[in-house]
């Protein structure tokens, strides 16, 4: 079986489906794994709309996540896209037929309230992006600065500026968030990612574009909390129950999602049907190189059958 998938460059590449045997060591690695993180766009599915709005659902992508459930492992859906709330992107892949609740949909907007939720109790924050960014703040009760009083210039304090996706930044928003960070407030981006896989056209990361151009005017340092950052790692542990060995992350993107298993200490897994490639993982440095390359999500399901029924084994604890 044959795949024509489209990398977020524009670029075509063919996948193909075939037997994949592990080491020892990977296999017995593989049959720890109590959860399992799967990156969305260019992972389970392909669209021209961030976080998988009018997709397609890619060859693999249902058997995957029932393998997984059978298997007595958890899982998260995390897409590093803030257009959307996570219930909507979850009625999204329910709508193609993938069996994911509200609860198993993860962003980087619910990263960014529940941080400045516990390290800024009572603040007042400037969060700019619709709905799927301020949805997550309200329902943390985080205290969001109105918008439209910092462009008029009474924000009054502010302990922390967070950008998400807002196609509507412009010179107004620029003016207010840029004032707010000159003053003290630190400055946060959900995402940090400059493209993210597509059907055709480029598909192009906003938030942590307007994120540079705000250190760029301030001279002030921003900070990501979505994926790959520490936050972003421990809500998925947090979800999952997984200790960080016992987390498997599954993406397209060797930054985003091996690059953040490498760092704490998680499996990483490189799905090669979307923005990057086999020979790209070649040549990536050791701090980005994934523990295994699958052309095909057949394949993981597969190998997460093999290694291990994980049901009768004894619960992972909740991690903090």
């Amino acid at each position: 079986m044959t795949l024509r998938a489209t990398t977020g460059t524009g670029t075509s590449m063919d996948t193909t489906r075939k037997e994949t045997t592990l080491t020892p060591g990977l296999a017995a690695r593989l049959a720890d794994v109590r959860g399992v993180m799967f990156d969305i766009d260019g992972c389970l599915l392909l669209a021209d709309q961030p976080s998988g709005y009018g997709g397609t659902v890619l060859p693999g992508a249902r058997h995957v996540i029932d393998t997984v459930k059978a298997t007595g492992r958890r899982f998260v859906c995390f897409t590093n896209g803030s257009f959307q709330t996570p219930s909507a992107i979850a009625t999204t892949l329910r709508d193609l037929g993938l069996d994911v609740a509200d609860e198993q949909v993860l962003t980087p907007a619910v990263v960014a309230a529940e941080t400045m939720a516990t390290r800024y109790p009572g603040a007042r924050v400037l969060v700019f992006g619709g709905e799927g960014v301020t949805e997550p703040f309200a329902a943390r009760g985080v205290e969001m600065v109105d918008v439209d009083e910092a462009i008029a210039g009474r924000a009054g304090d502010v302990t922390a500026v967070v950008v998400g996706w807002d196609i509507e930044f412009g010179r107004e928003k620029i003016v207010a968030a840029a004032e707010a960070v000159l003053a003290g407030a630190e400055l946060y981006t959900t995402s940090a990612a400059p493209t993210f896989a597509s059907h055709e056209r480029l598909n192009v990361g906003v938030s942590g574009f307007i994120a540079a151009g705000l250190t760029h005017v301030t001279g002030r340092p921003y900070k990501v909390l979505g994926k790959p950052s520490s936050e972003a790692f421990n809500a998925i542990c947090s979800r999952t129950g997984a200790q960080p060995g016992q987390v498997l992350v599954v993406g397209d993107d060797l930054r985003m999602e091996a690059g953040m298993a490498r760092e704490h200490g998680a499996m990483g897994v490189l799905m090669t049907t979307g923005t990057n490639s086999r020979e790209d993982a070649g040549r990536a440095t050791a701090d980005r190189k994934p523990d295994i390359i699958l052309d095909s999500l057949e394949e993981l399901a597969d190998l997460l059958q093999e290694n291990r029924d994980v049901r009768d084994a004894p619960a992972a604890k909740e991690t903090p």
